[in-house]
């Protein structure tokens, strides 16, 4: 059973999970539906509208025990995971109102305390995208390259866990994330992504690091790597989402997913005509309820989802086959035998043709498993750039 001080804490993180793709809906109210008992006499309630007011969540929620509106998938995505908060936890009926309250107020002071800094990095095509930093600047530089259009949030557990030993960097889609959504003319090729790797290095004063490349990700630290090799002393490529040209080996997943983000590229009429789509509960069918919120952000608006198709678009059509020979960095290529989003045969050749490549094939773990920043992958992460740091180049 747990106290109030660990639900607190649970909960003001799914709070901050929910926010960005709650900030993009229209809808000003969510619905929690749970059992009479679960509600614990209106407890329930005070404590989501504690949460909702330290968070800063826009939104009303309402608790209840029958539905009276029909969410679509963002709403429905929200819910759940809101809903999860309060089933299950016997310790809500034994709170008193001052004590549940008191615990989300501290829960979301030491979440503030342990939050990235976050800096506003102007881009040599100047747009302004939000970069985030971890752990002491002294310590050797990590830069991570999240995948394409997912918030900051996703990647959290690898900042917490790389800041121990690590001045850790990343930042969020160019254009995805700026208050007034993004431009109809910003570039949207993978050199443009690459070159946004480079200036969050400058505007935090790195002149080398390692970088750390997830799915996507992985694309944009390999063009960075080859067109500036001086700038990076190693790289690690985690279930990459690779293009070798013709006679590629996709999964149906990423096919499917690449088939899609061509037309939502294509103009902002065909991306709002698929983005429509979107709004049916069964997109959720294949994404994990803990994640849905941070996945399904990209594609809440038309704008936004026609911009991350172009963006996510030139990242899975990029032919990485003539880079590979000509990087010459100790890299670290992670996938698993059970990954269907990213095929794992991307990665064995990415190992291959790279000069100084180690391997690790996990035996299981989906896609999504990189985020959940296991000992096992944290310490993988750790071990191999502790032992490439006396070849980084200056991170100060």
């Amino acid at each position: 059973m747990r106290g109030p001080g660990e639900w607190a804490d649970t909960a003001v993180e799914v709070f901050g999970q929910i926010k960005p793709l709650a900030d993009r809906l229209a809808q000003d109210r969510f619905e929690v539906v749970v059992a009479e008992h679960e509600q614990h006499g209106g407890a329930a309630q005070r404590l989501l509208d504690r949460l909702s007011r330290e968070t800063g969540l826009r939104q009303t929620v309402d608790v209840r025990a029958t539905p009276d509106q029909t969410p679509t998938s963002f709403g429905l995505a929200v819910e759940r995971r809101l809903r999860g908060l309060l089933r299950g936890t016997g310790p809500l009926q034994d709170w008193a109102r001052d004590t549940g309250e008191a615990a989300i107020g501290q829960a979301a002071a030491r979440a503030r305390a342990r939050a990235p800094r976050t800096v506003a990095v102007r881009t040599r095509d100047g747009l302004t995208l939000d970069a985030f930093s971890g752990g002491d600047p002294a310590r050797p530089a990590v830069v991570l390259v999240p995948p394409c259009g997912m918030p900051v949030q996703l990647s959290l557990g690898w900042l917490r866990a790389l800041g121990a030993d690590h001045h850790v960097v990343t930042w969020q889609s160019r254009g995805l994330f700026a208050p007034d959504g993004p431009g109809a003319d910003m570039a949207d090729g993978v050199a443009d992504q690459a070159d946004d790797l480079l200036d969050v290095m400058d505007a935090f004063g790195l002149s080398g690091c390692h970088v750390m490349g997830l799915c996507g990700g992985a694309v944009i630290a390999l063009d960075a790597a080859h067109r500036y090799p001086e700038r990076f002393g190693s790289l690690s490529l985690w279930h990459g989402d690779y293009d070798f040209g013709a006679g590629s080996t996709k999964t149906d997943h990423q096919r499917d997913v690449q088939a899609l983000m061509e037309l939502g590229a294509g103009s902002l009429a065909t991306a709002t005509a698929y983005q429509k789509l979107m709004h049916r509960p069964a997109a959720l069918a294949k994404i994990p309820e803990q994640a849905a919120p941070l996945v399904l952000y990209p594609y809440a608006t038309p704008a936004l989802f026609h911009h991350y198709c172009r963006l996510n678009h030139a990242i899975m059509t990029y032919d990485i086959s003539r880079l590979l020979g000509d990087i010459a960095h100790p890299a670290l290529v992670v996938t698993s035998r059970t990954d269907t989003t990213a095929h794992p045969a991307g990665s064995h050749r990415v190992a291959r043709e790279l000069a100084r490549a180690h391997l690790v094939e996990e035996p299981t773990g989906d896609h999504l498993s990189v985020f959940d920043t296991s000992t096992r992958l944290t310490r993988l992460a750790v071990d191999f750039m502790a032992a490439q740091h006396s070849t980084t180049p200056g991170h100060r």
